[in-house]
């Protein structure tokens, strides 16, 4: 298990809400994942949790779909200004994070 807390990214092919959800539930198994984070518009996931890139992409690849390192459009990050330092920018979280965990995702206490 990993030390520090990482953000892994990558590009990942969703179709239905079916395949989001086979994808989310494997990665909330993996030990020290904290929160993943699906956009299907921009075909994203962002795991947040004590975690090594190569497990979280064995895991997605055990769903049947096909994860690739993120790479940023190249238009947005060329245009996109430097990043201003504000109460609430954090150099580990990317811009708009946040922590959704469905209610199949954890067990009650």
């Amino acid at each position: 298990m990993i030390n520090t807390m990482e953000v892994v990214e990558f590009k990942v092919r969703l179709h239905c809400k079916a395949c989001e959800k086979a994808v989310r539930k494997s990665l909330l198994k993996i030990n020290g994942v904290k929160c993943v984070e699906i956009d299907m518009v921009s075909a994203k996931i962002t795991v947040l949790g004590y975690v090594d890139r190569k497990a979280v992409m064995k895991a997605i690849n055990k769903t049947g779909r096909r994860a690739e390192a993120w790479r940023p459009p190249a238009s947005a990050s060329a245009s996109a200004p430097a990043h201003r330092r504000d109460e609430n920018f954090s150099p580990r979280l990317p811009k708009g994070f946040s922590c959704i965990i469905p209610r199949w995702g954890y067990r009650k206490v």
